[in-house]
């Protein structure tokens, strides 16, 4: 299962900052070569908040998971 959660982490991420990078590529074409100024803000809205909230909630599983005790216990060294 950790490793389906993992796959999913990293493609979900992957997907998102494509995403981003390609809204940019877009307004700029649209700005530059075009002369129609775009939104970059709209293009991009949903993908930066993919990328916080999968980003946030792997770290609240980091810290539960890896952790003896309270919220910032000592570290679980796993080989």
């Amino acid at each position: 299962m950790k490793g389906v959660t993992k796959a999913l982490f990293v493609a979900s991420v992957a997907a998102a900052i494509f995403w981003v990078t390609l809204s940019y590529a877009i307004a700029g074409y649209a700005t530059v070569k075009l002369g129609q100024p775009y939104p970059v803000a709209e293009l991009s809205q949903q993908a930066i908040t993919t990328i916080l909230g999968t980003t946030g909630l792997k770290v609240l599983e980091n810290i539960f998971e890896h952790n003896d005790g309270g919220l910032f216990g000592r570290s679980n060294k796993e080989e």
